[in-house]
């Protein structure tokens, strides 16, 4: 079985707003992996000790995962996609008001594909990195409830050689229309689909099997439902959601130039 290509927006009239997925502010967390040499298996990268509260060490407990927010907004035609990325210093317990900022991130990202208009899937690249954005409307799926109205994956690849084994993953929940970070998440926050996922390993999933899914492929990620892959020409990537789509994100790159972008989506399939 062959999933089916999506569409890009590059020859639609869809018009973007700040009620318009990408277009919203969106929780999460973030975990930074590096591909070790020999093994070919992501590692995930622990939090420096100097933002880790004590309590952890106490409890013997290593902490993986960022807690985040990203404020992004697409609009017009969808080509400028702006964010506004933070990254919150982690706390022991549920301070409403301990949401301090670690670190911001501002930017606009180059060379967007979106997909499907108004599902939230899109591509960017720029000179050093390939993003893949995959997106899943909320809902009741075989079972499987969810409820935030979106919840996606994103996924960045380095370009450069030197950097190419390093890949950063959120996973994040939308919870309300952009707003340029005007309020921000509860230091407890997170939801079922987005809570810490870089300590706590996951039932493996056989990426191996599945369509769509290239030879070589980093499919291991401590348990995760994603995988990734580069050759350093193609920089692709795929999950698998609780309700059984297996969403697949490639961009091929040539220098500066994108040869070719696809998303595709399709039910879980043997190779």
């Amino acid at each position: 079985m062959t999933f089916p290509h999506a569409s890009s927006s590059s020859s639609s009239s869809f018009k973007f707003d700040d009620e318009t997925v990408p277009s919203g502010e969106w929780e999460g967390h973030l975990v930074e992996f590096s591909i070790d040499p020999e093994s070919k298996l992501p590692n995930a990268t622990k939090l420096p000790d100097y933002v880790v509260p004590q309590a952890y060490d106490d409890w013997a407990v290593d902490v993986y995962d960022w807690q985040t927010q990203c404020a992004m907004r697409a609009s017009g035609d969808g080509s400028a996609v702006t964010y506004k990325d933070m990254k919150f210093i982690p706390v022991a317990g549920c301070e409403v008001d301990a949401s301090v900022i670690h670190e911001q991130f501002e930017g606009e990202m180059q060379n967007v594909r979106h997909f499907n208009p108004g599902c939230g899937d899109f591509n960017a690249s720029d000179d050093e990195t390939v993003t893949h954005v995959l997106t899943r409307k909320g809902g009741t799926h075989d079972g499987y409830v969810d409820s935030e109205p979106h919840i996606r994956v994103r996924i960045t690849q380095h370009r450069a050689e030197a950097k190419r084994n390093e890949v950063k993953v959120w996973r994040e929940a939308y919870y309300e229309k952009y707003t340029n970070g005007a309020s921000l998440v509860a230091s407890c926050g997170g939801t079922k689909n987005t809570m810490k996922y870089g300590e706590y390993p996951r039932s493996e999933v056989k990426f191996d099997e599945m369509e769509g899914v290239p030879e070589g492929a980093i499919t291991k990620y401590n348990g995760l439902d994603i995988w990734t892959f580069t050759d350093g020409r193609t920089f692709s990537c795929g999950w698998l959601t609780p309700g059984g789509e297996h969403i697949v994100s490639e961009r091929v790159v040539d220098a500066s130039e994108t040869v070719s972008a696809k998303i595709t989506r399709g039910p879980t399939v043997k190779k």
